[in-house]
């Protein structure tokens, strides 16, 4: 079951594609997360990417690691509940460049600048992506787990499920090191 929640940590940040990723988990310690065999996927009111082909791939892609995973698939009386949400952000970039040359000479009254200059400013837009992946136990719906990665998020849909597939990888690494640290 440690890798279960490796594979959730990683599913976490699946989503996010960029260069710099912010990875970040949160769990409940006290959970025996050793007891959890089974899961059932439920969407909620926030799950679902307005594009259903992503929201598709996501869907997919999350119960495809928690099953490789060693967890199976239920539909009724999980040891948890996984759900997952999406949000995004457009973002602006502002980039000045300036060019030109500058000089001292003597001016009325002592010493004054002169010289020449241009500025250029671009203006770029891009869209950061968070995918947070949450886990519940059944009885009480309390979340004991969430998983939550932002990156920005490239344009070709390709790309998208490509780069989800390196932040698995991530957030699986970080989450050996917490059970390592934990001694388990």
């Amino acid at each position: 079951m440690r890798r279960l929640f490796g594979v959730l940590i990683g599913l976490g940040f699946a989503l996010t594609p960029a260069l710099a990723q912010k990875i970040t988990i949160d769990y409940a310690h006290e959970f025996n997360f050793e007891m959890v065999d089974t899961f059932q996927y439920v969407d909620t009111k926030a799950s679902n990417m307005p594009n259903s082909l992503m929201d598709s791939r996501i869907r997919d892609a999350i119960i495809r690691e928690l099953t490789e995973g060693g967890a199976s698939l239920v539909e009724s009386d999980p040891d948890i509940y996984i759900t997952y949400h999406v949000t995004t952000s457009d973002r602006t970039n502002y980039n000045t460049t300036t060019m030109g040359y500058g000089g001292m000479g003597r001016g009325w009254g002592g010493y004054g600048g002169m010289g020449m200059a241009s500025s250029t400013t671009t203006v770029s837009t891009y869209t950061d992506g968070t995918l947070i992946i949450d886990a519940y136990e059944p009885v009480e719906k309390k979340m004991v787990w969430r998983g939550t990665g932002t990156v920005t998020l490239k344009s070709k849909p390709e790309k998208q499920v490509k780069q989800i597939d390196k932040i698995l990888a991530k957030m699986g690494d970080k989450w050996d090191k917490i059970l390592k640290n934990q001694g388990k």
